[in-house]
């Protein structure tokens, strides 16, 4: 139960069906979704430590408010790990690693085609989950995952993805997996910062 409450408030959050800096009220969850408090509390708790709700003393738990500061701190971390994922991935990655990334474009291609901005989302990140479980690195793919809710977030709650886009961000995407096929580490390192970087400026754009 505890699961599937976390699970739905995590996906309503990074969807947007409650707004930015929108209480969160235990009571009003519980009986929304059916359940007691107690799943609810322990759910807020948990999306808490992923950066998906701020809890504040005698008001509660809402949801985050993201400004410019926020974005640039998730970026910068997120550069920090990927690199590294890059460095690692291209001795360990494995045929089902390819197979992985290969799904995960397929559907951020056809996600553009429906013009599916949660499917984009979600195609978006499983290419990035396999990329760094491509590294075989543990604590790494840890530290991804306490980062990966913040991304969808960011990614989610500013619409920066447009039918023009669709050829970028896609090609980007292709981009970084020929060059881990290659095993091309210099200048998978290069690129990897640079999608980044290039999400990083859509996002920031977005707030002017």
């Amino acid at each position: 139960m505890k699961d599937d409450v976390l699970a739905v408030l995590r996906d309503a959050i990074i969807a947007g069906k409650f707004a930015p800096g929108e209480r969160l009220n235990e009571k009003d969850l519980a009986e929304q979704l059916g359940t007691s408090r107690g799943p609810i509390r322990d759910s807020l708790a948990a999306l808490a430590h992923e950066g998906l709700v701020v809890h504040e003393p005698h008001k509660g738990a809402r949801v985050p408010l993201l400004d410019k500061a926020d974005i640039e701190d998730v970026y910068t971390l997120r550069v920090a790990l990927e690199t590294l994922a890059a460095r690692t991935a291209v001795e360990r990655a494995r045929a089902a690693d390819f197979d992985a990334l290969d799904h995960a474009l397929s559907d951020l291609a056809k996600a553009f085609e429906k013009g599916d901005r949660r499917g984009i989302t979600d195609a978006d990140l499983r290419f990035h989950d396999a990329f760094y479980q491509a590294a075989h690195h543990d604590r790494l793919s840890v530290a991804w995952r306490t980062v990966r809710s913040q991304v969808a977030l960011c990614l989610f709650s500013r619409n920066t993805v447009s039918a023009t886009s669709r050829e970028i961000v896609v090609d980007e995407h292709v981009h970084l997996l020929d060059l881990l096929r290659t095993r091309s580490e210099s200048a998978l390192v290069d690129a990897v910062r640079a999608h980044i970087e290039t999400a990083y400026q859509r996002l920031v754009a977005s707030y002017d």
